[in-house]
């Protein structure tokens, strides 16, 4: 009896260290499922049909979503090359078709040619049992190596019946155990730096495992959970709800060292960039910094008293007209896309014209701003370009 209430007594934190080291485990092997089948968005599987496919020696033309061949070209020699966009070959298995009317007669080569080597293409002939497959391994060839500029097929040898070349594939390469855990370990390490979004929102750096860290963590815990309700179950009287609590709170705690061990390493940052710097010097050195000389050019321009200024721009919600206004407090700065006779604007004012200036012209002669049919006396006051110009409306509004 003893021995069995100890045994009872103890069942259920161990039954919690398991449930937790479960709970990783099954997190691990989720990752790995993720990692090797889902594709990677920075190495995506790649088909390459219809237009995307050209031929470069031989006669023919587009067929059934994909390119015909009638007749061979010089040297009985078919070339047939497919559009790419250049791609590291250490993230790509291989290079896979689908081609019909292929003899026995006739040798079958796949072609590329990288970076370091436009002018002289690589190329492997193909065996009969790669043809049976249509995919060619090129993970063990040395040449399959740097960036990829080029890809394609040639077919050498008599042509006994037009051919169709349905399409052409890219396959990426499938990543092992040992390759996938680094990555998700960066990416749930990843900042993004500053910025307005919760820390439930954080994505990570590259989505290869397509899953956010608060999504990571809720699938642990309910892992978690589920392996605790597995080993004490509530019907062999292991009530209550601590150890559920308790792998909710390991959750939240893991989520929030993340948060706190990155709030540092901004903060770090933020010390090496604006440490010893005033106001002006912080934001020339900040996220602004591309056009903050501008606008504090115009601070200094404008008059000692609050003015009117109205800043125009083709997107007046978008960020470049929403810091420029905050930057140029505390003048009453208004934000449109247009002016208007109904916008009251009069002598004195100031327009801020942020580029591009789209519907709008400024006559140098008369000194006038058009805006659609509304036209305003104006006076140039400050120019810089690819950024804006400042006016002044001057009299006769």
């Amino acid at each position: 009896m003893e021995h069995r209430r100890l045994t009872s007594r103890w069942r259920r934190p161990i039954g919690l260290v398991l449930a937790v080291l479960g709970g990783f485990l099954g997190l691990i092997l989720l990752l790995g499922v993720i990692g090797r089948w889902v594709d990677d968005p920075a190495a995506p599987r790649v088909r390459l049909q219809g237009q995307d496919l050209q031929l470069v020696n031989g006669e023919g033309g587009p067929a059934d979503g994909g390119i015909s061949v009638v007749r061979s070209g010089a040297n009985a020699t078919i070339v047939i090359q497919g559009a790419i966009r250049a791609f590291e070959a250490k993230d790509y298995q291989g290079i896979g078709w689908r081609l019909d009317g292929l003899s026995t007669d006739q040798e079958l080569r796949i072609i590329w040619a990288t970076a370091a080597n436009t002018r002289k293409p690589f190329d492997r002939v193909v065996s009969a049992g790669e043809r049976e497959s249509g995919f060619l391994d090129l993970t063990a060839d040395p040449n399959w190596d740097g960036l990829v500029v080029g890809v394609g097929l040639a077919i050498v040898g008599p042509l006994s019946e037009p051919l169709l070349l349905q399409e052409m594939m890219l396959q990426p390469k499938i990543p092992m155990l040992r390759e996938i855990l680094p990555k998700a370990w960066r990416d749930w390490m990843h900042d993004e730096g500053w910025s307005g979004r919760s820390i439930n929102f954080t994505d990570s750096a590259s989505s290869a495992v397509h899953l956010t860290p608060t999504l990571l963590v809720a699938i642990w815990c309910a892992m978690a959970g589920l392996l605790y309700l597995l080993l004490n179950p509530p019907w062999r009287g292991f009530r209550g709800s601590a150890p559920y609590v308790a792998i909710l709170l390991l959750g939240w705690l893991m989520l929030d060292a993340r948060w706190q061990w990155l709030l540092i390493q901004r903060l770090d940052q933020t010390r090496s960039l604006y440490d010893g710097l005033d106001e002006v010097a912080r934001q020339k050195a900040g996220p602004d910094r591309d056009f903050f000389p501008f606008l504090h050019e115009i601070r200094g321009h404008l008059a000692d008293k609050v003015v009117r200024l109205f800043i125009v721009s083709p997107d007046p919600a978008g960020y470049g007209p929403a810091r420029a206004r905050y930057h140029l407090l505390p003048h009453n700065a208004y934000l449109a896309a247009s002016l208007d006779q109904g916008m009251g604007v009069k002598a004195g004012d100031y327009v801020l014209m942020l580029m591009p200036l789209d519907q709008v012209s400024y006559e140098r002669g008369s000194s006038t701003l058009s805006f659609d049919g509304y036209r305003l006396p104006v006076s140039l006051e400050l120019a810089r370009p690819g950024l804006g110009v400042l006016f002044k409306v001057g009299g006769g509004v």
